[in-house]
């Protein structure tokens, strides 16, 4: 089989579908109906002469087929990219892409200058396109390990040796309930941790993350490990969470959310640019990194090009 423009991009949108988990959950990020979706599928099989996957009631499945075409796509694509920067190497000129990976609420971090980062970077390098997608850390880290994300900027509990970490900011966190929430009925208020036992807590999906925890006694009824997940919880108000102080500072204004106030149970979650140790970095990821670093100065030097081999190895970066 020949392979052509019209078959790449069927490639790349069976791609978007495998790794957002099926057919409706890649409507938004391809910007296509679902029927359309499945159209180009079918487009897909056809011409390659195979049934890549299940879908239906029971839910989207690759087959054997499709698996096995899922691999060598993510092996072409890879190709793909490094030949585009040999073109633009011998045109002076950078092309390719640039997958970022970020956690949701950051870029209302007076910090995060990923904005600013991004507009000098596609005015320098308008050839290169960029994809940016808000999901959780942990989720970054590991798309980052399987070649699939190029950067991360995002928050880890436990960091992962595959991965090499750059502080950039760090934002406060405290405790917030609804204004209604019995907390804020105490007398006299609650001015330690034990005082908040009675009340139910709004979780992150695992232990250890923040300073309010099952292991110490807390009764966790809900969680997300999303900050627009956790605001929903505690507008509840049946429920205690953490939020970042300047994503709460919308509610705590209009009067619906209120911070306990408990300096010592505030916890400063630091933000990391992320990168793979391993594989190979597109010159797009590395411009895109060096466009992200001119607006963290103080970072700069620790992910300088020719520094790069101290902590990430920029000819064996996955980008």
């Amino acid at each position: 089989m020949r392979l052509d423009n019209f078959d790449l991009r069927l490639l790349r949108i069976f791609m978007v579908i495998v790794e957002s988990g099926g057919f409706s959950a890649a409507q938004a990020k391809l910007g296509m109906s679902q029927s359309a979706i499945s159209c180009k599928m079918n487009d897909l099989e056809t011409r390659l002469g195979m049934r890549l996957c299940q879908r239906g009631r029971s839910g989207f499945k690759l087959t054997a087929e499709g698996a096995q075409v899922y691999d060598e796509t993510l092996r072409l694509l890879n190709q793909l990219g490094q030949y585009e920067n040999k073109l633009g190497q011998i045109r002076e000129q950078i092309f390719g892409h640039v997958r970022i990976g970020v956690v949701d609420t950051i870029v209302m971090n007076p910090a995060c200058r990923l904005p600013a980062s991004l507009r000098e970077f596609s005015r320098k390098y308008p050839e290169v396109s960029v994809t940016l997608d808000v999901m959780e850390s942990n989720e970054i880290e590991v798309l980052l390990l399987q070649g699939k994300l190029s950067i991360g900027l995002c928050s880890s509990d436990h960091e992962m040796p595959g991965l090499a970490y750059t502080h950039l900011f760090s934002e406060r966190q405290r405790l917030y309930a609804a204004a209604s929430h019995p907390v804020f009925q105490l007398a006299p208020p609650a001015s330690r941790k034990k005082d908040l036992l009675p009340f139910a807590i709004a979780g992150r999906g695992k232990t250890g993350v923040t300073p309010l925890d099952e292991v110490d006694g807390f009764s966790m009824r809900a969680a997300s490990a999303h900050m627009e997940g956790t605001a929903m919880l505690l507008l509840t108000g049946e429920l205690i969470g953490y939020l970042p102080e300047h994503y709460a500072a919308h509610w705590v204004h209009s009067g619906e959310l209120r911070c306990l106030n408990l300096s010592e149970l505030d916890y400063f979650p630091a933000f990391n640019l992320t990168l793979p140790r391993y594989g190979h970095a597109s010159q797009a990821t590395q411009c895109m990194v060096e466009a992200l670093m001119l607006n963290y100065p103080q970072a700069s030097c620790m992910v300088a090009r020719e520094q790069w081999p101290k902590t990430v190895d920029s000819s064996m970066l996955s980008g």
